[in-house]
């Protein structure tokens, strides 16, 4: 095992200067017989564990294959990152090299894995795809897809401009169920499906924790909405100390139920289903935009412009 450190410039400059089209694979390989060709792996539960070392494996065997992923697990830190203006210089350790497949881990999260993997040791020649995963939970709905880590790490690849697929829902200790889960990932990895991805798309991915057998097919679906206080805060305690006043408040569940409309990610998983949703960045609403400019008297005026 090798020690190698690299310095990151500032995240906010980096990511700026590069668009959602720059860091793209060559189209070339694109049109290949064998895609993806290059892969970039990483998960939100750490170098240490099984089920993406199983993942990286599995693509090690059609493609060059490098896995990033962090020292401890990550789990529920969406697409937080350590790397910016406080912290310019990573020290990541080099823990598998081998014929086709590469493996670092690094202090950090899912999305500084993804940001390390294609900024640094990739700048040269961008993976094809990242995959993300796999994860344990299932990570259904708006909430999950908001925070889960597997899946802010194929956000942060999609922001800059690699197609990406976060797989989640699989057990540890069925050994027989991860191979199965793997293979199908490789192949997914190959199809039209992801070959086919544009700069800012990526797609999500839950299996059912269920034996092989029972799992019913595959289906497309948007993600069930949030379900309005799942829980609540209750002030428990005043305290006052040193002149300040402080207070102790305990969040409790509501005991309501997630909201499960038909059809949606969550009814299918039940049903047996893995479930497969597409992803577009970007939260700007566009529709809105020729509306606004519209009423643009409505809007208060700032002082001293007549515009």
């Amino acid at each position: 095992m090798s020690i190698r450190r690299f310095l990151i410039v500032p995240l906010a400059a980096t990511l700026l200067c590069f668009s959602a089209n720059t860091l793209a694979a060559s189209p070339s390989r694109k049109q290949s017989g064998t895609w993806p060709q290059r892969v970039l792996i990483t998960n939100d539960n750490g170098i240490h564990d099984g089920k993406v070392w199983a993942l990286a494996r599995a693509f090690a065997r059609h493609s060059d294959t490098w896995l990033v992923a962090a020292g401890q697990d990550r789990s529920g830190t969406s697409n937080q990152v350590s790397l910016g203006k406080d912290k310019q210089a990573i020290t990541v350790r080099r823990v598998y090299q081998g014929k086709r497949l590469t493996a670092y881990a690094l202090p950090g999260y899912p999305a500084d894995c993804v940001i390390f993997g294609v900024l640094g040791l990739l700048k040269d020649d961008p993976p094809d795809l990242v995959v993300s995963g796999v994860n344990g939970g299932p990570n259904l709905g708006v909430r999950g897809w908001f925070g889960s880590g597997t899946i802010g790490a194929a956000r942060m690849a999609a922001f800059l401009g690699i197609p990406a697929i976060a797989v989640s829902g699989l057990e540890d200790d069925d050994e027989k169920m991860v191979a199965k889960v793997t293979q199908w990932v490789v192949k997914l990895a190959g199809s039209s499906l992801a070959r086919n991805l544009e700069p800012g798309q990526y797609l999500t991915v839950a299996v059912p924790r269920i034996s092989a057998d029972e799992i019913r097919g595959i289906r497309f679906a948007k993600r069930a909405p949030v379900t309005r206080r799942l829980y609540e805060f209750r002030r428990v305690r005043k305290l006052k100390a040193d002149g300040e006043r402080w207070e102790v408040w305990v969040a409790q569940a509501t005991g309501r139920k997630p909201n499960v409309p038909a059809g949606s990610d969550r009814a299918l998983y039940r049903q047996g289903y893995i479930v497969i949703t597409p992803m577009r960045l970007g939260e700007v609403n566009a529709a809105e935009l020729p509306v606004l400019r519209k009423r643009l008297d409505e809007w208060p005026k700032w002082p001293g412009n007549s515009r």
